[in-house]
């Protein structure tokens, strides 16, 4: 089968695309993926085919109505170009010129990442059979089944109740209603509007699309939906029918970066005095997304400063320098970057915002986490799991101080039941690499 795979922007999911291809590829299928100019080196320098797309345009407006000075002015320019607005939207979107590369490529199916909308409906509009994936747990809308973006679980306080369940939705999509009327008055909702038009243009049904609480514009009722995530870590709850569960995809054989030899040097030099002295490795890793919160860096440097048998590694990703949290103690090591798997390998313990591809290399390697929500998309309901499944603990990280944090890795450190829970999950989790991805598609 030839499949086409629109794949992610985001590093994070792009990793794990790499491994869903990688098994496609052993499975017999020919996979061609489809990426912007901006991520194409990436895939090639990992050995896959592609072709080359126009970039997605997520943010767009019309120029000639930004431009008149007043809001009545706007208003009127938008009601008499209506039209015009779709005809100039799927041009800046590149709908036609999506559906064309597709067309051309003639695949058996497409693949492609939830949140391009651009090329699921182009390959929608050309006739091509679609299959979504990503990377999140289930969030169907259910009494049983709190969302991703809460804090909540289940059987826990009132908000834990069925009554806290539903209470809490009525919330959160009241909100994103409120917002989408909000950007309506301010005529900002062009995108969402060319993919709705489009949509129907091409016959796909209204009724199959739903206004999301997640990132993407729109959820999918009746496409399939490949995830990324496994059903044992989730919460109890009968899963959508279009969603399948497929396991993490963990690419090992990635390429990032070339190291540099002094950064591959010192970072062995760490992991060698590790296994030596017999120290237990804590490793914490700031989203790349979001810049990390400095606060709560410098309660964690605080909370082992006096740990003389931990180390800590802390990766800051490109938005943090060094300087700013420096000078540290001797047992603490500051990188702006990490090869994260040649860490994690060796790591008593992780320290995350509850990414969920942090999650999924952790229990790759059944390391024990403390969970620190970044707040942002899934992160809370991904740390209420982790939580929920005794994988580690869920902190705060607007709350705890460094006492508490000393005493969360003390816990996961010494509490054998995390790093059972862990090697329990890893076993499941090593049952899903062994399954055949080819009868899902």
């Amino acid at each position: 089968m030839h499949i086409a795979v629109a794949v992610p922007y985001l590093l994070g999911r792009l990793h794990s695309t790499f491994e869903l291809i990688s098994r496609l590829e052993k499975e017999g299928h020919t996979v061609t993926c489809l990426c912007s100019k901006l991520i194409s080196e990436k895939i090639k320098n990992q050995g896959f085919s592609f072709v080359e797309i126009p970039e997605i345009n997520f943010y767009f407006e019309d120029p000639k109505r930004e431009a008149l000075s007043t809001w009545s002015a706007k208003c009127k320019y938008y009601f008499k170009n209506l039209n015009n607005h779709y005809t100039y939207g799927k041009r800046i979107l590149h709908l036609e010129e999506y559906k064309n590369i597709i067309t051309k490529l003639m695949p058996d199916k497409v693949l492609a990442d939830v949140e391009l909308h651009d090329l699921i409906f182009a390959a929608i509009a050309a006739k091509i059979p679609v299959v979504l994936f990503h990377t999140w747990f289930s969030d169907k809308t259910s009494i049983n089944l709190p969302s991703l973006r809460s804090t909540i679980i289940p059987g826990v306080g009132f908000r834990g109740t069925k009554l806290g369940i539903v209470l809490n939705w009525v919330k959160l999509r009241g909100l994103v209603y409120i917002r989408l009327y909000i950007n309506k008055l301010k005529f900002n909702n062009y995108r969402r509007e060319v993919f709705r038009k489009y949509a129907i243009e091409n016959g796909f049904p209204r009724s199959n699309m739903r206004v999301s609480t997640l990132p993407p514009l729109y959820s999918f009722t009746k496409l399939p939906i490949l995830t990324m995530a496994m059903q044992e870590m989730e919460f109890p709850h009968t899963p959508a029918k279009n969603l399948t569960y497929v396991g993490p995809m963990v690419y090992e054989k990635r390429v990032d970066v070339k190291i540099e030899n002094t950064l591959n040097y010192k970072i062995s030099a760490i992991l060698e005095e590790k296994k030596c002295l017999n120290k237990k490795l804590i490793y914490c890793s700031v989203s790349s997304f979001v810049k990390g919160d400095m606060t709560f860096l410098k309660n964690v440097i605080s909370a082992v400063k006096n740990e003389k048998d931990w180390f800590l590694v802390m990766s800051l990703g490109a938005k943090l320098k060094q300087d700013e949290l420096e000078p540290v103690p001797s047992n603490v090591f500051l990188f702006s970057w990490l090869p994260q798997l040649k860490v994690l390998a060796h790591a008593d313990c992780s320290i995350n915002h509850a990414g969920i591809n942090s999650i999924n290399e952790c229990i790759h390697f059944a390391v024990p986490m403390l969970a620190y929500s970044g707040k942002y998309f899934d992160q809370n309901g991904n740390a209420a799991r982790v939580a929920y499944h005794g994988l580690g603990i869920r902190g705060d990280k607007d709350i705890d101080d460094s006492k508490t944090i000393n005493k969360n890795i003390y816990r996961i450190l010494n509490e054998p039941s995390f790093k059972s829970k862990m090697i329990e999950m890893n076993t499941v989790y090593k049952s899903y690499q062994d399954r055949e991805l080819t009868p899902l598609l």
